[in-house]
């Protein structure tokens, strides 16, 4: 999983959420990739199906991410030509992104236990 080294990405919130939803862009974006083949606008407009506002989202975190996980081999990209307006580039999943998400499925059931378990004993009472 890559690291944003401080830039969030987030206009809205602070502190630790907007860590926190820079971090979760990779696997929201390779949960839609699973899902088709799509361009960077459209896949920013997808990321309301997991509850982040696309008003409030630089999409300059999304690119960054789409880059690095194509440089990481987890998806890749083609340039779709024809119809109205200029080329577009259209990213897909790749077989190391399937495996990456099932990391990052892991990693989030951890997080997710340890969050119960925070609220449970500590912050709740």
């Amino acid at each position: 999983m890559h690291g944003e080294g401080g830039r969030h990405g987030w206009r809205g919130g602070r502190g630790l959420q907007r860590g926190q939803i820079a971090r979760l862009i990779e696997p929201c974006l390779l949960i839609l990739l699973r899902d088709r083949t799509a361009h960077g606008y459209d896949l920013i407009g997808a990321l309301g199906r997991f509850g982040l506002d696309p008003e409030l989202l630089d999409s300059g975190l999304v690119y960054r991410a789409l880059r690095e996980m194509e440089m990481a081999g987890w998806v890749t990209s083609d340039w779709q030509v024809g119809g109205a307006g200029p080329p577009r580039r259209v990213y897909s999943l790749a077989p190391a992104g399937e495996a990456a998400l099932r990391a990052w499925r892991e990693e989030l059931s951890r997080t997710h236990d340890f969050l119960h378990r925070l609220l449970d004993d500590g912050i709740e009472k």
